[in-house]
């Protein structure tokens, strides 16, 4: 043994790791359990896992460079068997002028957003959540019909804190019970403090967990709405991150040139920067992986149903330079959805093509509401009505599925844009006065009778007048003081979905207009589908007076039935209840007379109204009977009215009886309620 031999002690180097997975991965296999880590950091010279077993030592756990081909490519990796799910941790790096503490940007759940103590990880199993027989179809196009909800606002049940995942879920029957095949979460990314529109996100791997509840948060809204028939979608941002509580920036310690922001961000000053926060560098294959990969663990991880991109247009375009890594980069993932995501679907804020579905028409609303809003009917231009009914307005084409059109989104009614609700808008004195009333309720009528997807945001249903903001909760009072109005908004969207079967038009690709005149503020159009002659028509007088036995061209000869008539009584007690109710048209040009309400809309079809149902009891069991000339229809039962379609159970045939004016079933008694309605064949 040599005199003064110095022991030198050193941490055991870890392999890097064979298993596939970024960020955090829990693993159980064979050869044991722990947790894959994995980051890319192509200018550390070291990176460490601090953690709460390693006492959050930053020279404990180290990560090994992966090589490739023999050379190293920049991502750090090992499996670390003491790490387990629910565990904190961060990322030390180490690199030629120092040393970083930051997030790992493949985080799905994280204490906070906070760059400082406290702000960390959580290894998190994203198998470990119990899906169950989850399996909803997503809704086609011309099925559509989106609620635009904020989590931190749509249900709020405790004085000034945000609403997590979990009161969003408890609100879901409402919408249900709406009738909406849809409902579109605002960014639910990981953002700093406790309430944002969520615009802003710091993580954005990670579902909200200080202000929302975090990812199985998240993952038990989905599957409780999609329980209930109802598709979601997640509005994503990946034109800017941040601007604050970002340890993207300056990742692995290089900063780069020009702007600065080093891995994830364009230093190129020409590129770098929108008016929100910094670009991501579409140019550099991790991070076009990054964000595409993101993407997928919503589909795969979180089962969500679509995506709702926030301004892509953004993403493509710096000023007048056009980037296009970044169109490649949005037809890479749209591609990818489409191909490996059937039904699932891609709707952009403000761009067409590049494989979206579906674009907001963002225009829609200054066409509309300006003409909804004057004191005047003399002030009201129908001409800008039918122009958007039959056009995108944002784009100067033809309107169809291709626009989602609404008169109501967080942008148009937001406190950040000073915006004004549709009912202030039309009357700012009296927002729940009878002309506010009439006129949203009209303008609520063409966006679900125009071409395209039509789109509410919360509380417009139940007549909201309040701006909307990250910390103002939707007065859940209102579907009670304005229950009727939010019967209307129920009655629309089961006519453009077409679920009681009157109004197969509604869900057609074409749309003319039958009759035009802005002397007396009247507009009729025809939707139907190409190859189709059940049409539906809809009939609107935009001004405060009714129009009586007014001539109205209809695209078939016969008898045109009502069936909704936005003046009814049903909707509240102060409207006129006026407007025709059945409409006989003929004649060489085919005419029909028609009476409409005062600001109200009619919606026809040829399609005859459902039967009346009676109800007649026998010797303790229930006789529902119906007319018989209706024999072809089918009874369904539920044992609650609220539920969806797939919630109805059809009465075999073989049940039903008949004699000389009816048909009718036997009920047995049940335990409980019982409810019962026809379906045509």
């Amino acid at each position: 043994m040599l005199a003064g031999a110095v022991l030198a002690l050193v941490p055991a180097t870890r392999a890097q790791s064979k298993r596939p997975g970024w960020g955090s991965t829990p693993y159980h296999d064979a050869q044991g359990t722990g947790v894959t880590f994995r980051v890319w950091a192509p200018n550390a010279t070291s990176v460490y896992v601090p953690n709460q077993s390693n006492s959050w030592s930053t020279t404990a756990t180290r990560l090994t460079q992966e090589l490739t081909n023999g050379v190293a490519d920049g991502i750090w990796s090992a499996d670390v068997s003491p790490a387990f799910p629910g565990e904190q941790y961060k990322y030390y790096i180490n690199y030629s002028g120092g040393s970083v503490w930051k997030h790992d940007p493949r985080a799905r759940k994280v204490v906070s957003s906070s760059t400082g103590s406290g702000g960390n990880d959580i290894i998190y199993d994203p198998t470990a959540f119990n899906w169950g027989a989850d399996n909803l179809a997503p809704p086609a196009l011309n099925d559509l019909v989106v609620y635009e909800l904020h989590i931190g606002t749509f249900y709020a049940p405790h004085s000034g804190v945000s609403g997590l995942f979990t009161d969003a879920t408890n609100r879901l029957a409402y919408l249900q019970a709406l009738g909406v095949s849809a409902i579109e979460l605002m960014p639910i990314a990981e953002f700093p403090g406790s309430s944002s529109w969520g615009y802003n996100p710091a993580d954005p791997y990670a579902a909200d967990n200080y202000a929302y509840g975090g990812p199985d948060g998240l993952k038990a809204l989905v599957k409780a709405a999609h329980a209930r028939g109802i598709a979601v979608f997640l509005d994503v941002v990946h034109n800017h991150y941040g601007p604050t509580d970002l340890d993207l920036w300056d990742f692995d310690g290089w900063s780069g040139g020009g702007n600065g922001g080093g891995i994830y961000f364009y230093q190129d000053t020409t590129l770098c920067c929108t008016p929100y926060g910094s670009r991501p560098d579409y140019s550099r294959q991790p991070v076009r992986d990054y964000i595409q990969q993101n993407f997928q663990m919503w589909l795969d991880e979180c089962h969500v149903d679509g995506f709702r991109w926030d301004t892509p247009g953004l993403m493509m375009n710096a000023g007048s330079t056009f980037i296009p890594d970044a169109a490649t980069l949005i037809s890479a993932i749209t591609g990818m959805v489409s191909s490996n995501y059937p039904g699932k679907l891609n709707i952009a804020e403000d761009v067409m093509g590049y494989g979206f579905d579906s674009t907001w028409d963002t225009t829609f609303y200054t066409y509309v509401t300006p003409q909804l809003a004057p004191t005047n009917d003399s002030s009201r231009d129908v001409g800008a009505i039918s122009y958007a009914l039959t056009n995108n307005t944002r784009f100067n084409v033809a309107a169809g599925l291709s626009r989602v059109a609404f008169l109501e989104s967080h942008d148009i009614v937001g406190d950040l844009n000073n915006g004004v609700r549709l009912v202030t808008a039309i009357d700012s004195t009296t927002p729940s006065g009878y002309r506010a009333r009439k006129l949203s309720t009209l303008g609520a009528a063409l966006t679900f009778t125009a071409p395209g997807v039509p789109m509410v945001f919360q509380g417009q249903d139940m007549l909201e007048n309040q701006q909307f903001s990250s910390t103002r909760p939707v007065d859940w009072t209102k579907t009670n003081t304005y229950s009727r109005i939010v019967q209307l908004y129920h009655d629309l969207v089961y006519l453009r979905r077409n679920l009681d079967g009157y109004t197969p038009g509604l869900k057609g690709d074409q749309c003319s207009v039958l009759r035009f005149d802005n002397v007396n503020k009247f507009l009729a159009w025809q939707r139907w589908q190409s190859g189709s002659t059940n049409s539906t028509v809809v009939i609107a007088n935009f001004a405060g007076v009714t129009r009586s036995g007014y001539n109205v061209v209809f695209p078939q000869a016969g008898t045109w039935y009502v069936h909704f008539n936005s003046d009814s009584t049903n909707y509240s007690t102060d409207f006129g209840n006026i407007g025709s109710t059945v409409v006989n048209a003929s004649g060489t040009l085919i005419t029909g007379s028609v009476t409409v309400g005062p600001y109200s809309a009619l919606v026809l079809s040829q399609v005859p109204p459902q039967p009346q149902l009676t109800a007649t009891q026998s010797s303790g069991s229930s006789i529902i009977s119906w007319p018989l000339t209706y024999a072809a229809w089918a009874l369904q039962s539920t044992p609650t009215p609220a539920g969806s379609s797939s919630q109805w159970a059809t009465v075999s045939p073989a049940q039903y009886q008949t004699n000389a004016t009816a048909v009718y079933f036997q009920a047995s008694p049940t335990s409980g309620p019982a409810f019962y309605r026809l379906r045509r064949p």
